[in-house]
């Protein structure tokens, strides 16, 4: 049932009509549910990597490990949707930018992790990774049921898989 009211949602917050293509490439075409599986991507890998980048101040978190592993895959995933909107001549939206959303770290939940005390640091930004992770395999679902760009399926699968085994990680 989730999984469906996600598809919906990607569906409807991804309107309008694919831009052309830039003059002598194949033109490139997303659909709804593309547009929206990136307008979801981009804000979730990027609350996560704001999160993450809270372990670089602390030397004795054991999520270091994870978080390095995490940030250099997120960051190539940002780089890969992007491209993706490139080709297909569509800008990046910021519709969800400061939104409190399922699979987004929020600034409140930034600041409490921030301040944490070392004994509590870890398991607040473990629950946050992984709510950011059970979402992110959501959406991913939900972009290879009714998405249509090859490279976004693709991509999908590929959070799918690395999201669970992120979670696997942290127990």
């Amino acid at each position: 049932m989730r999984a469906l009211l996600i598809a919906a949602l990607l569906a409807v917050t991804a309107c309008g009509a694919p831009a052309a293509a830039p003059a002598g490439a194949p033109p490139v075409t997303l659909s709804a549910t593309d547009l929206a599986f990136a307008d979801l991507l981009i804000p979730q890998n990027e609350s996560a990597l704001a999160a993450l980048a809270l372990t670089a101040s602390r030397p004795d978190s054991a999520l270091r490990p994870l978080a390095g592993k995490v940030e250099a895959l997120y960051r190539n995933e940002l780089t890969q949707v992007r491209a993706v909107l490139a080709e297909a001549g569509k800008p990046e939206s910021d519709q969800h930018d400061g939104h409190d959303m399922p699979g987004m770290i929020t600034a409140a939940e930034l600041a409490a992790a921030a301040h944490a005390d070392p004994a509590a640091f870890d398991g607040q930004l473990a629950a946050l990774l992984r709510g950011q992770f059970e979402e992110a395999r959501t959406v991913a679902r939900a972009e290879r049921e009714a998405g249509t760009s090859a490279a976004l399926l693709e991509l999908s699968s590929r959070i799918d898989r690395t999201r669970a085994e992120f979670l696997a990680e942290l127990g």
